[in-house]
């Protein structure tokens, strides 16, 4: 009798093995065949070659030669990165970790250019009834040029947006730099936190500008900006359109 129990332990151990392969096998062949459904669909991204790896723990998807590039009228968004790496946890499909070591952007809008370089970027995607729930995206450093001038440094930038089943949600933004505001390190933290509602397709909310001396953590600057209908007003003033900024691409 031991000895068939262990016995159907062993062919139990086996057949689930057997099972959670084919299980990951099936679902890297639906992850690479979703990447490339969207690539195709988008007709703005391409790339060279998909590559799954990981298994058994995981499974990522390692994207060469990424490539974005839109042009629509008098605005253009180019984006590159060498190499894109997709996580997931089969046993968890609801979170997607998706990281690069750089990504070179050029945005033009308007004869108005911006240049981007990013170092070790990691987003964090979390859906929650197939809608996003949260989003986290933490950058290493940034270098920034503005109609090729260059402009700060900016180092340890992390967001987090987080959307309630009600369309509610919260912003959490942080980056640091230096030489933006005098300060007595010459270093300093830029703070933006707030809520928001989304309905009807307009925006609505409340944010709160900080920024703040590294050195010692006192506030330099404090400020509010109020979303109404989807145009951001700094001090009263309005700052961004954002149907513009969501319509321009």
């Amino acid at each position: 009798m031991k000895i068939l129990s262990f016995k159907s332990i062993i062919v139990f151990i086996i057949t689930i093995l057997i099972l959670y392969s084919a299980y990951w096998i099936f679902l890297s062949t639906q992850l690479k065949s979703e990447i490339n459904r969207l690539a195709n669909e988008s007709n703005i991204i391409s790339y060279d070659s998909i590559k799954i790896t990981g298994f058994p723990y995981r499974m990522e998807a390692q994207i060469k030669n990424l490539n974005i590039n839109e042009e629509i009228q008098d605005s253009s968004f180019r984006s590159f990165s060498p190499v894109v790496k997709i996580d997931i946890n089969p046993i968890n499909l609801k979170k997607i970790v998706v990281r690069t070591k750089i990504i070179e952007s050029h945005i033009n809008i308007n004869e108005v250019f911006l240049d981007i370089s990013m170092e070790e970027v990691r987003s964090a995607i979390t859906t929650r009834d197939n809608t996003l729930s949260e989003i986290i995206i933490a950058i290493n450093k940034a270098d920034i040029k503005f109609n090729n001038l260059e402009l700060d440094t900016i180092n340890k930038i992390y967001f987090k947006q987080e959307t309630n089943e009600d369309l509610t949600g919260n912003i959490n933004l942080s980056a640091e730099g230096s030489d933006l505001i005098a300060s007595s390190s010459g270093g300093m933290k830029l703070e933006l936190k707030g809520g928001y509602t989304l309905k009807n397709s307009n925006v609505n909310g409340n944010l709160q500008l900080e920024i703040l001396d590294l050195n010692n953590n006192q506030k330099l600057f404090s400020a509010p900006i109020k979303i109404q209908d989807n145009v951001a007003s700094f001090l009263f003033i309005p700052l961004i359109d954002l149907n513009e900024l969501f319509y321009s691409f």
